[in-house]
């Protein structure tokens, strides 16, 4: 039999000590600048942006966990040998038997942790009123607002409504230390198969950010962390046996397992099922072979679903399925391959916007320094909103998350001191404020902040000087960088840098350069700061357009995209297809003419 191990087991846990937890929400570190700091002249920080409201109060939020960890907690109480395992695909439940639906996986074996040693660690907690579903699952934070977990954690269910997320908790018994979180959206793979469970990875964007540290995803080309015989770390709260009776852990658990070759996971899986059901490439393995019995055997299982396995501090897996009971004798755990999703997960882990919508908006500037927002509504925009006035201070301007909160920044140049600022969500007060950048220079020619250059999950920067040299800037990820690094010797002169985001579909930021001939270079990113981008390809030619605009995923099909102003006024967008070549883009799309009225895009 396979199951998909997603949850419906959780050791009881009281109200009170639930309610006492989910009272202590936690806030971000306050950011460095002071109203001292903040320039004469500058408009209103913000944009008069509201922090988006969260989708359910701390009462509520309490209500969902408590509830499912009451209802987890009675089905584990009740729990017989046949109850919980899914049957085998195509056979109806027997008599007494749940049917195949969301299991929870649990470590047997394996020894108790704090979550001070894994502090990403979050417990998501789902129950509907109306229908009476209740699950757990494990998830790592892998951004402030965002969680990596499970497809078949998330498909199917309304976790905005009826979900909640607790972190900073060791304990399931003692909440006390916990900050909790609502969902704000989910995303999970178009492609996920409950049948076959392949696809099976999901992003939830909270509805506030969090403290805690965050972890990195294993990028494509990682490869080493995947070597049979390295040593993997899988976390979770779930039952600590396959056996009848078995019971939750009361407190986080870990267990070491090593990396399994995919042809050995793939001949023991089909060997114990009988079928093949393991899929190289989308799945691996971890661990040695169980037993048979909880007695030597080391494996994640009913209550660890979406949880992670970790490999030099990336995540390298996200606990999927395994065989019924999870001790079958030969079987192996089953984990969804990162790296092979991390093109499709990491635009999700990255969105910002100015609506919270996951899609990203354009600004415009009029000459007399009005500000007008419009929202993305996918293939067209919004009709424009006021913002306020006192923008004509600034010489250019551009969005970016700096430090990666949920808050979309403002990046300017002051056109009087020709510094650099940043308006900024102060965490201390929960208002918006400017911060200068004192760390980059103001003079460059061109500017653009593409995303993580460098490997260390933070927005770096690049500047072109005016002989053509260019610099990357590593984020810090509190609005300033790290020294310069130069990356070209003054071959880019006269060449505008821009874009934002996965361009080529392989889950790092990319860079545009448009020369000085009008011909648009796609340079891919490879993550690391000395040699930041791989060889260049030739996207378009004649793009001799008035203001270009690289904001990120404007469709919210999760790949980047480019709007585009002709000299006529037309705006365009350029919707991103993910291929490294003159296909980089679809067929253009209008998005409205009239825009010669703004001397400023953004």
């Amino acid at each position: 039999m396979i199951i998909a191990l997603r949850g419906r087991r959780r050791s009881s846990v009281t109200a009170a000590a639930l309610a006492l937890a989910l009272s202590c929400a936690g806030v971000l570190a306050a950011q460095p600048a002071t109203a001292a700091d903040e320039p004469p002249g500058l408009p209103e920080a913000g944009l008069g942006q509201a922090a988006p409201k969260p989708t359910a109060s701390t009462k509520e939020l309490r209500e969902r966990i408590v509830d499912a960890a009451e209802d987890q907690a009675t089905a584990a109480e009740s729990r017989t040998p046949a109850e919980g395992q899914a049957p085998a695909e195509g056979q109806a439940p027997a008599e007494g038997q749940a049917p195949a639906e969301k299991q929870t996986p649990f470590i047997i074996g394996g020894s108790e942790t704090t979550i001070s040693s894994a502090p990403w660690m979050v417990q998501l907690g789902y129950h509907d009123e109306t229908t009476g579903e209740s699950y757990f699952c494990g998830g790592t934070l892998v951004a402030p607002n965002k969680v990596l977990t499970a497809a078949h954690c998330v498909a199917g269910l309304n976790w905005t409504a009826n979900g909640a997320v607790l972190a900073g908790s060791t304990d399931l018994d003692d909440y006390a230390n916990g900050t909790p979180a609502g969902v704000w959206a989910q995303w999970s793979h178009p492609r996920y198969n409950e049948a076959t469970i392949q696809n099976d990875v999901a992003v939830l964007t909270l509805d506030r950010p969090l403290e805690q540290q965050w972890l990195r995803l294993a990028a494509s080309d990682d490869s080493a962390l995947y070597t049979p015989g390295t040593t993997g770390t899988v976390y979770g709260w779930g039952l600590t046996s396959g056996g009848e009776g078995g019971e939750l852990a009361a407190k986080l658990r870990k267990a070491s397992l090593p990396l399994v070759a995919d042809s050995t996971c793939n001949s023991a899986m089909q060997s114990v099922l009988g079928s093949d059901r393991f899929i190289e490439g989308s799945m691996t393995c971890a661990g040695t072979p169980a037993t048979g019995t909880d007695e030597g055997t080391n494996s994640p299982c009913n209550g660890d679903s979406g949880g992670p396995l970790v490999v030099g501090g990336k995540v390298v897996g996200i606990v999927s399925w395994g065989v019924a009971g999870c001790t079958a004798e030969g079987a192996y755990p089953v984990f969804t391959k990162v790296s092979s999703y991390t093109w499709a997960a990491q635009p999700r882990i990255d969105d910002t916007d100015l609506s919270y919508d996951g899609r990203a908006d354009l600004l415009a500037r009029t000459p007399s320094g009005g500000l007008f927002l419009q929202e993305s509504r996918g293939t067209s925009l919004a009709q424009r909103a006021y913002q306020n006035t006192g923008w004509d201070y600034i010489s250019w301007g551009m969005q970016a998350d700096l430090d990666r909160d949920f808050y979309q920044d403002m990046i300017i140049r002051d056109k009087d001191d020709g510094k650099l600022y940043r308006s900024y969500m102060d965490h201390s007060t929960w208002e918006w404020t400017w911060m200068p950048i004192t760390t980059v220079w103001g003079g460059y020619k061109s500017y653009a902040i593409p995303g993580d250059l460098t490997g260390d999950a933070r927005p770096d920067l690049v500047a072109v000087d005016a002989d053509g040299s260019t610099y990357v800037y590593a984020g810090r990820g509190n609005g300033e960088f790290n020294a310069k690094v130069k990356v070209v010797d003054r071959a880019w002169k006269g060449v505008k840098v821009m874009g934002r985001g996965d361009l080529s579909g392989d889950g790092k930021p990319d860079l545009l350069v448009r020369s000085p001939d009008n011909t648009l270079w796609l340079y891919r990113g490879t993550g690391k700061q000395s040699a930041p981008w791989s060889a260049r390809i030739q996207a378009r030619t004649g793009w001799n357009f008035t203001s270009l605009v690289t904001n990120g995923d404007v469709s919210g099909d999760g790949m980047a995209d480019v709007m585009a102003r002709g000299s006529d006024g037309t705006l365009w967008l350029y919707r991103g297809t993910g291929k490294a070549s003159t296909d980089l883009f679809s067929s253009r799309v209008s998005l409205g003419t009239g825009f010669n009225q703004y001397n400023l895009l953004f």
